[in-house]
């Protein structure tokens, strides 16, 4: 398996849904996660940069689940992965723009300021 056919498998519906879902949903979100521990806080730049990186693997990585829904063996859980991976679709954008716009964030959660 070339790495062409391993970025693009999942987005013409090749691979296993479970492959799919482990593999590049879950373990690719926590390696791309774990880059977060190096960036500086401060740096906004950088900061908006992860966060769009963020939003295009979690829409690549949906979109696999999505194509390769039907590859599931049963009905339902290709059923349920298609109905997932619509409302993930619907909201990442609206969670990107939160995170973009700082209105996602622990003191705006608590009322505007943190506590002692």
């Amino acid at each position: 398996m070339t790495l062409e056919d391993f970025v693009k498998d999942p987005l013409r519906g090749k691979t296993s849904l479970s492959r799919v879902f482990w593999l590049y949903g879950v373990l690719g979100s926590v390696v791309l996660s774990s880059f977060e521990l190096f960036l500086n806080p401060e740096n906004q730049f950088l900061m908006r940069a992860y966060t769009v990186l963020g939003f295009i693997y979690s829409v690549y990585a949906t979109v696999g689940i999505y194509r390769c829904a039907d590859n599931s063996r049963s009905r339902w859980m290709a059923r349920s992965a298609r109905v997932g991976a619509i409302i993930t679709l619907i909201l990442l954008p609206v969670l990107t723009y939160f995170d973009l716009t700082g209105s996602l964030s622990v003191a705006n959660l608590l009322g505007g300021q943190l506590p002692e």
